[in-house]
């Protein structure tokens, strides 16, 4: 963890136990940076936490990957940017839906998408980048 100014980064591979690193980058943002009352911490939280699910569960097919996650905010904006390694996906972020009440899976975008005032996915060679940011 790296903290520069109220930027927060991690550097992890896309495992599991990532997530908890995530976590624990966010509760160190709100400890030095606050701004955001406890809906838009929660908005956000939720939000970062469903888009590294993301790339730890569906980063790779095969082998390992990794991803970088800085988080911040300035501006009155809460930022996220999500770098990783992982496989390519065609993906439209404004037209995610919720799956039927029956499928165990495919919900995480979309409420991802529901929380956050933007959501941003773009593929540049070897490289997925994200962006997620709720205005304060």
């Amino acid at each position: 963890m790296r903290d520069r100014d109220s930027t927060l980064t991690l550097s992890a591979a896309a495992h599991p136990d990532a997530i908890d690193a995530v976590h624990d980058l966010l509760a160190h943002l709100w400890e030095i940076a606050p701004g955001a009352d406890d809906t838009h911490r929660m908005r956000f939280e939720t939000a970062v936490a469903e888009i590294a699910g993301n790339i730890v569960t569906h980063g790779r097919d095969s082998g390992t990957s990794s991803f970088s996650l800085a988080v911040g905010i300035s501006d009155g904006l809460l930022e996220a940017h999500f770098q990783d390694d992982g496989t390519q996906h065609d993906l439209d972020v404004a037209s995610f839906e919720l799956p039927g009440d029956l499928a165990e899976s495919g919900r995480g975008l979309a409420i991802a998408g529901a929380l956050l005032d933007e959501l941003h996915y773009r593929r540049a060679p070897g490289e997925n980048t994200w962006y997620l940011a709720i205005r304060l």
